[in-house]
């Protein structure tokens, strides 16, 4: 029999069964979810944990959600790192904070929302709340040494001069995780050092209504200067898949991506991003990657900000990339596709692309036949001037081509 379990961060009963909002439990760690059942999670709520659920079955979805009025209920990825005596000034402005990671901060995001420079390079922290990671680059795993510390340039003891320093961290990679048969509607997910929601060729699962916030920044490549991270990704293959009416907000890579490894990927077959506002992230709303899906649909969406937001700190674009120097920040970025699939299809309709700095509202760099599967309808251009589309290997400008695609 399928059950439905409440979770109030501020519960506080030491016998609750979570069976109802009066005796809800305080982490959703302390229930053994089964197919079927039906996980909520009081508004309001703040868990400084990720949500990680075992998959459903096909008759049987496991549904988290929320309950009870307010702000959604909030997972957080970072931890936080206020408390002055942490912070020690080690030589004049660089202070040295003595809270020890187990994994890599990926970001540094004060009270008001705006987020720490990364300096490569420790003798690079000569601004204002320029960070520096003493083991930058690591591989991700939970064995950092003791050694290993977060310094920050700050002219005067940065948790007296700030209300709030959070470390987006590594962590488990991601915010919530699911791999087949789920439902996530009206949750939060915020500060991850890498993904937000991040699984290895996932089938049968939704989110509705959700938000993806201050997601990566993780180092993938020291020497080439190359960071990491994406709000929603389906890894190798993705298969009814869908995300709606969702809010994804600085995002540092791409907000919702299908891809890999290469020609070993699978695919996305009847993968659908509908009626989400994106804002703010450094590659693109949605970057299709590999292959070409089968029924894929990207639609109604509102896309604006590309290449803004904490991904380019400091940065003169074009943006470090994997195709540097070519320009990055677009709505899409379709790239490593060298041939079409069978019965390939991915449509692009009725979706607002907003002006782009520093890249194009569409950036292709693949084969000739597998942009051929790509369908182009009734989607607005906002972009003024400068690069709007790049597709079949030609640029097209915004002062000359008002709607190249369609």
């Amino acid at each position: 029999m399928a059950n439905t379990y409440y979770v109030d961060s501020r519960a506080a009963c030491p016998n609750a069964d979570g069976r109802s909002p009066e005796n809800a439990v305080s982490s959703w760690r302390s229930l053994t979810i089964l197919p079927g059942d039906r996980i909520l999670f009081r508004r309001g709520s703040f868990f400084r944990d990720v949500l990680e659920l075992p998959a459903g079955s096909s008759d049987a979805p496991i549904c988290a959600g929320a309950y009870g009025e307010g702000e959604k209920p909030v997972f957080c990825g970072s931890v936080q790192v206020s408390n002055p005596e942490w912070w020690t000034e080690i030589r004049e402005n660089v202070w040295m904070c003595s809270f020890h990671f187990e994994t890599e901060p990926g970001n540094i995001i004060f009270e008001d929302g705006s987020c720490g420079v990364l300096a490569w390079e420790e003798d690079e922290l000569i601004k204002q709340d320029r960070w520096h990671f003493t083991f930058l680059g690591s591989d991700g795993e939970f064995d950092l040494p003791d050694e290993a510390r977060l310094l920050l340039y700050s002219k005067g003891n940065p948790a007296l001069l700030h209300a709030s320093i959070e470390a987006a961290v590594y962590g488990h990679r991601h915010m919530v995780s699911c791999p087949a048969h789920a439902v996530f509607e009206d949750l939060a997910f915020i500060n991850s050092g890498v993904h937000g929601y991040g699984e290895t060729s996932p089938h049968d699962v939704a989110f509705r209504r959700c938000e993806f916030r201050y997601i990566g920044g993780k180092v993938w490549s020291k020497p080439l200067k190359i960071r990491f991270g994406n709000g929603v990704e389906c890894w190798q293959s993705g298969e009814n898949f869908l995300v709606e009416d969702c809010l994804f907000d600085q995002i540092y890579d791409s907000c919702v991506t299908h891809q890999g490894p290469g020609e070993d990927a699978g695919l996305a077959v009847n993968v659908v991003y509908r009626g989400n506002t994106f804002k703010n992230y450094g590659m693109a709303a949605y970057e299709a990657r590999d292959k070409v899906g089968v029924g894929v649909r990207f639609e109604n969406n509102v896309c604006i900000g590309a290449g803004e937001g904490f991904s380019l700190q400091d940065e003169t674009p074009p943006r470090r990339s994997e195709i540097w120097p070519q320009p990055m920040g677009h709505h899409l970025f379709i790239w490593r596709m060298p041939h079409d699939t069978e019965n390939g299809s991915i449509i692009v309709r009725n979706n607002v692309f907003g002006s782009v700095p520093y890249g194009a509202a569409v950036y292709s760099i693949i084969s000739k036949e597998a942009e051929a599967q790509f369908v182009f309808e009734d989607n607005r251009y906002e972009k003024a001037e400068g690069l709007l589309v790049r597709w079949n290997g030609e640029n097209f400008l915004a002062e000359t081509h008002n709607n190249p695609l369609g």
